[in-house]
């Protein structure tokens, strides 16, 4: 079937979706809010969907359960994104959603009966699943929400969903403050994610080994979702080199998954000094647990951005030419460091130089003691 025509069928059911919705769902009421922080004693986090958005809602899960010790927090995650919170001493329970029609109606009926005080729905577009699960476990509690559309009158607390507007993922996760009667602006948002001991101490003898301690350390992340949203290794190589060109005193630690570990021995081979590859088969807590002990973050992959940035370590991020999706997903609080490609389905028009300049940026402002040569080789 041609690509407009199943556009077009998509538009007509979310037409007829909203129409039903609107006949059936009750609307929200928006004096329900806000709530004393005493008063309310549980809190139920819906995030069904991916690893990034998961990573992104870390900072508010973790500053109410600072600010507020007694909220009892739970969250709904997906099999893909559990990983990133799996024993998170901040979350006192964790529910998988499958999209298996048995598995998930049984979770859904038992949590119904846990009666939160608030069921927040974190995802910031108008979500069906998003919606029902919030109406249909939180059908006596407080049911809030960031960023919908045309469903944001169905919660009890929402801020609308800005096309064109700048907010990012990680302020949006931060809205459920205002339910508690808490301004988001006043809450510290750099709430990285939990890393059990036994990452710590496995990403510490790995860094351990690395020589020569005063070079700045450079974590080049090669993969990513898709092909398409990664580079050739030839521009890696072109990258690190451009990189040496003008800074001397550098060690490259590559990071790459398990099916992307070919491309990243030979980027490996092709760089050849003051460079080391991540051990095979490690978990995203020890890579994360990695990333700690590095300067600077060069990365296709929004998830281990946001993982960087929530650390408070600076990173250069490779985006595609979708300007709305660069807003939602770009360096947390870091002014420079993108490289935005020219179109909307690749990164492959990205130029090595565009990534060296963008890396200088980042030094320049980070590491400004660090020296910039114009040596030629």
């Amino acid at each position: 079937m041609p690509l407009y025509i199943l556009k077009k069928t998509e538009h007509l059911f979310k037409y007829l979706l909203h129409i039903l919705f609107q006949l059936l769902l009750k609307k929200g009421n928006n004096s329900r809010w806000p709530i004393m922080p005493e008063r309310v004693k549980s809190i139920l986090f819906l995030r069904p969907d991916k690893l990034g958005d998961m990573i992104a809602t870390i900072p508010a899960i973790h500053a109410l359960k600072r600010e507020i010790p007694h909220i009892r927090i739970e969250v709904i995650a997906s099999p893909r994104n559990k990983i990133v919170i799996e024993n998170d001493p901040f979350i006192d329970a964790i529910h998988l959603y499958t999209k298996n029609i048995f598995h998930d109606y049984f979770m859904i009926i038992k949590l119904r009966r846990n009666k939160y005080d608030i069921v927040y729905d974190p995802i910031c577009h108008d979500s069906v699943t998003g919606l029902l699960l919030t109406k249909i476990i939180g059908s006596e509690s407080i049911k809030a929400a960031s960023r919908k559309l045309n469903f944001q009158h169905f919660y009890d607390y929402c801020e609308p969903y800005q096309p064109d507007g700048d907010d990012h993922n990680i302020d949006n996760g931060l809205l459920i403050c205002n339910v508690l009667g808490r301004n988001p602006d006043t809450i510290n948002p750099f709430q990285p994610i939990f890393i059990p001991e036994s990452a710590i101490k496995k990403a510490k003898e790995f860094c351990d080994s690395i020589q020569n301690i005063n070079q700045l350390r450079i974590a080049l992340n090669i993969s990513a979702g898709s092909p398409t949203r990664t580079l050739p290794v030839e521009r890696y190589s072109e990258i690190v080199k451009g990189i040496r060109k003008h800074y001397k005193e550098t060690c490259f630690i590559i990071i790459c998954t398990m099916g992307e570990r070919e491309r990243g021995i030979e980027l490996f081979d092709n760089i050849a000094q003051s460079v080391y590859i991540v051990p095979e088969g490690l978990s995203l807590h020890e890579v994360t647990a990695i990333i700690r002990h590095v300067d600077i973050l060069i990365s296709p992959d929004t998830s281990l951005i946001h993982i960087a940035r929530l650390m408070n370590i600076p990173v250069v991020g490779l985006y595609s030419g979708h300007l709305r999706n660069y807003r939602f997903w770009r360096p947390y609080r870091q002014e420079c460091g993108s490289v935005i490609a020219n179109n909307v389905h690749n990164l492959h028009d990205i130029t090595a130089e565009r990534v060296v300049e963008a890396f200088g940026q980042v030094v320049q402002k980070y590491f400004p003691s660090v020296k910039y040569s114009l040596r030629n080789s």
